[in-house]
């Protein structure tokens, strides 16, 4: 004998009496006033009655660059809100000066902004439209006080997009400062365009170093301090496996 079963239908959605859903419709408006209140508190905590204004704006890391022209590449109006600063434009406000390398700006809660600068280091002087101009370490030219004691690069297009001028930098940087003093001029030789530039160094009392490219730097620097104290004129250490000194 076979049993016939009803279908099972689900249960129907209770419905909410009427005052219950007055009561949650009220308790959720109570909650978005909250949240309005506690934004036009805020608002007028950060921006209207000057509980977190700006009273002070401090530079760090700055020697050759002026704290007075970063304050006013900075622009950052002291007595104006604090929450209305904007640290990115302030950083690439600053960063337009010509011996700043990077530049990070933090709110100091409630009443300072904080500058910190990263300058440029020069390894070298060159020659520029407007006259002789720094050459930092990432091989950017930028204007400033020229330092007597820096070499001088010959290169055709000094710039940060030159090989030339990237070889020139990166020998410079690797040289022990014993043998940095001594350098007078860097520059590179010339050679076919798919050859890589070849560094070549002028010393004082005359003397050249031809460092050849830009690679074993290590093996270069170990040779070349012993060597410099043997007397020539030209002493090559393209190859550091065997060095050559010339009259």
């Amino acid at each position: 004998m076979t049993t016939q079963r009803r279908p099972v239908r689900p249960a129907p959605h209770p419905v909410l009496p009427e005052h219950y859903r007055r009561r949650r419709l009220a308790a959720a408006l109570v909650a978005l006033l909250a949240l309005v209140g506690l934004g036009l508190t805020a608002r007028v905590v950060l921006y209207d009655v000057g509980l977190a204004d700006v009273e002070d704006v401090r530079v760090t890391g700055a020697a050759a660059v002026p704290v007075g022209e970063v304050l006013a590449a900075a622009a950052v109006t002291v007595g104006g809100p604090l929450a209305a600063v904007e640290g990115g434009a302030v950083a690439a406000r600053v960063a337009q000066l010509p011996g700043v390398e990077s530049v990070r700006v933090e709110r100091d809660w409630p009443h300072t902004v904080s500058v910190e600068v990263t300058e440029r280091v020069p390894v070298a002087v060159t020659q520029a439209p407007g006259g002789l101009a720094l050459v930092d370490r990432s091989g950017v030219v930028y204007a400033g006080d020229r330092d007597a004691g820096l070499p001088r690069l010959t290169v055709g297009a000094p710039g940060p997009d030159d090989p030339a001028t990237l070889a020139a930098v990166a020998v410079l940087a690797a040289l022990p400062e014993p043998v940095r003093s001594q350098v007078r001029t860097v520059g590179v030789a010339d050679t076919a365009p798919e050859v890589p530039a070849q560094v070549v160094l002028g010393l004082t009392e005359g003397r050249q170093v031809r460092w050849g490219p830009s690679e074993r730097m290590q093996d270069k620097v170990a040779v070349l301090g012993p060597l410099l104290g043997e007397p020539g004129r030209v002493y090559d250490v393209t190859s550091p496996d065997l060095p050559t000194i010339r009259p």
